[in-house]
């Protein structure tokens, strides 16, 4: 039941009660009319009964089901009411009819047990609801049902004790009329005093539990006036008087029922169907998890045998999403995925073939394929890819990524769930090699797997044993022709294949997290081979070297970067750090970053410009020094078109920013020239030499000075 819901019955029921009291009053004289002595004793006892019953159940509810939530509120309304209802006891075996029924002064001992059992109940309520509920420990449960039973039975035996005197002064005559009017006044103020504290103290937030106590203090408020209003008679209005009591006796158990019994198993359901759910699903996306997968899967492949038909299973994952957490932080890589999920779920249709695998990774189902050539299997292969061609909103930007995507078949690629995910998987590393693409599983993925996983040992071997070495393209200024620098380019030194580009390998260090130690080595022997060649009587210049995304990361880099030129003796302002645009997505950290980085002395520059990002607002916050061109602008400059725009925006923005440029994989005369008149400061291409090593830069360095 929704608490809105509550709060309506509450005021409906709270309204009837109030309605049906005022018009017992306007019309008291025609609904009124006298009980045969007999009958009220058979119905007044029955009330009184139900009445003690009812306490007695809720001294039962508060020694059973209060142990594990045991508070103030709860347990001593409970022990109150266990008191009150020994009061209800005593009251009815002691009514005028009932075998121990005696006087006391001018009033009766069952009279006195009654009065004494509301006043108990109101100034009681009173006490315990005027301050916020708060948990107690378990061991004041018995001294509170020991007390408030102590305490009445006290009380019952100074009332006995009362009933054989001859005569009591405070029960004759004045006082007796005096002391029923302060009763009855304390009575009615402590329970309209106590509705209006509780409502105030949960003024923002009312539980049902605490609703049904509101509607009890009603009943209550109103019993009570029809107990003063009413007569000492047997007639209906000491009748209706108790059954608004019986009213509010069964509300205020039903306030206890909700919070000991009702709440906590809704309580434990939910967690338990919580429990259910996270254990087949996942908590970030809603998808369903590798375990039901599994089952799920099982299922399909248990049908697919039984028809004769094949399962086609998807897995995918996001290209260079380690770069994503890298560079944005591991929160908006959760909003990425979920982003994902949510497209991923309107497009699949059925939601029990789809799943997330963990990470980045998830997994489609294909039932019912007719043949491994199925075209439905492409087209919805291409239907996944293209999900992505539109960006993602998040916040304020958009953001473009990519899958890569390996489908495995049963039964022609596996017959078992292990076995499709593995053959699954290794298609998806296959496509991964080209990025945003899908590819079907063939057995000689396999020994591309192999070899990748081989070469991921070897590189753990190669950073122990420095297998790797240097190779460096000059940056030359376009206006005097002079080499002003050069870019180190790492390669690897495999001992059964030979030299090794970066493209082979770059990746898994990325991937495994080795790229921090590799970067660390570059920008040191790096470092150390250009303060080598001023030893040489080379001039100084500059020394480029690019960090990588995990390395921009890195806790404390500018202080490893000090450490590394304090170490190798590098003039600082001769080192120049080369960022990419994607790691300037997060322009707060960024910003801290480089200005960290600038403070050193060194130089910055962003490399491949043009292919990320970059907002000239966040740009200008950057203290950077220099924006590369990318290779892909500069390959069509002769042709014009929109390569040669771009080139030509780039140069005229970098130049009122007061920025150097550099264009990449210059090849050609044309390019120089285009360049030269766009006023780019420099260039580094095959133009001018391919990265080589550092004894052949330098011998290639005299003889161009020489030429000069």
């Amino acid at each position: 039941m929704s608490i809105k819901r509550a709060e309506k019955i509450t005021m409906w029921t709270v309204l009837v009660a109030i309605i049906s009291f005022i018009i017992m009053r306007c019309f008291h004289r025609e609904l009124y009319l006298m009980i045969p002595e007999r009958t009220y004793l058979f119905v007044h006892s029955g009330i009184e009964f139900i009445d003690f019953a009812v306490s007695f159940t809720m001294l039962v509810l508060g020694w059973l089901f209060f142990a594990k939530s045991l508070s103030k509120h709860r347990l001593y309304t409970a022990a109150l009411f266990s008191a009150i209802g020994l009061f209800d006891l005593l009251h009815a075996l002691t009514a005028k009819g009932m075998p121990f029924y005696m006087a006391a002064g001018e009033t009766t001992l069952s009279s006195l047990f009654a009065v004494t059992g509301r006043l108990f109940g109101a100034v009681g309520l009173f006490v315990i609801f005027r301050k916020a509920d708060m948990s107690i420990p378990a061991s004041r449960r018995l001294p509170a049902f020991i007390i408030a039973l102590g305490i009445a039975a006290t009380l019952a035996v100074c009332y006995f004790t009362i009933a054989d005197q001859p005569s009591v002064p405070v029960l004759t005559g004045n006082s007796i009329a005096l002391l029923r009017i302060l009763v009855h006044f304390v009575i009615i103020f402590s329970y309209i005093s106590t509705i209006t504290m509780v409502l105030y103290l949960h003024r923002t937030e009312r539980p049902q539990a605490l609703l049904t106590i509101i509607q009890a203090l009603v009943f209550f408020t109103i019993a009570n006036l029809q107990f003063v209003l009413g007569s000492d008679f047997h007639d209906s209005d000491l009748v209706l008087a108790h059954l608004y009591k019986l009213a509010g006796y069964y509300s205020l158990m039903k306030g206890i029922y909700y919070v000991t019994i009702y709440e906590p198993f809704k309580q434990q359901k939910r967690t338990e169907s919580r429990i259910n759910y996270l254990a087949y699903h996942d908590e970030l996306t809603g998808l369903s998890n590798r375990r039901l997968l599994k089952e799920k899967l099982d299922e399909e492949l248990a049908l697919a045998r039984m028809n004769e038909s094949q399962l086609a299973v998807f897995l995918f994952d996001i290209d260079r999403f380690k770069n994503v957490n890298d560079a944005l932080g591991h929160s908006f890589g959760d909003q990425m995925l979920q982003a994902v999920s949510e497209r991923l779920r309107y497009a699949v249709g059925k939601t029990n073939h789809l799943f997330r695998m963990g990470g980045d990774e998830f997994v489609m189902l294909m039932p019912d394929v007719k043949e491994t050539g199925d075209e439905r299997v492409e087209k919805q292969a291409k239907a996944i890819m293209g999900l992505f061609d539109a960006p993602f909103l998040l916040g304020d930007a958009e953001y473009h990524i990519t899958i890569s995507l390996g489908i495995s078949f049963f039964p022609k690629d596996g017959d078992s769930v292990e076995v499709l995910l593995k053959n699954a998987d290794t298609a998806m590393y296959s496509a991964k090699a080209h990025r945003n693409e899908f590819s079907a599983y063939v057995p000689e993925m396999n020994q591309k797997a192999h070899d990748r996983l081989r070469l991921e040992s070897d590189l753990r071997k190669a950073i122990e044993q420095e297998q790797f070495t240097l190779a460096y393209q000059p940056l030359v200024n376009l206006s005097t022709g002079k080499v002003v620098g050069v870019e180190a380019l790492v390669r690897w030194n495999h001992p059964k294949r030979g030299l090794l580009p970066p493209g082979d390998f770059i990746h898994l260090t990325e991937e495994n997290g080795l790229i921090l130690q590799l970067g660390e080595w570059v920008l040191r022997a790096a470092c150390k081979q250009n303060v080598t060649w001023q030893e040489a009587g080379l001039p100084a210049m500059m020394m480029s070297v690019n960090l990588s995304m995990r390395q921009f990361r890195q806790h404390q880099l500018a202080e490893r970067i000090k450490d590394i030129l304090v170490q190798t003796g590098m003039p600082p302002q001769y080192l120049e750090l080369e960022i990419t645009e994607s790691m300037t997505s997060d322009v707060e950290f960024a910003a801290e970053t480089l200005t960290s980085l600038k403070e050193l002395g060194v130089q910055i520059s962003i490399d491949d410009f043009g292919t990320g990002y970059s907002s000239l607002v966040s740009l200008k916050r950057f203290p950077i020094d220099k924006l590369k061109i990318d290779r892909s602008f500069v390959g069509d400059l002769s042709q014009g078109g929109s390569d040669a725009a771009i080139v030509s925006t780039i140069t005229t923005m970098a130049k009122n920013l007061k920025l150097k440029v550099t264009a990449e994989g210059v090849e050609n005369d044309e390019q120089i020239q285009f360049l030269r008149d766009r006023n780019c400061e420099e260039a580094q291409g095959f133009y001018f030499t391919k990265p080589i090593p550092a004894n052949l830069f330098e011998n290639w360095f005299r003889h161009r000075s020489q030429s000069a």
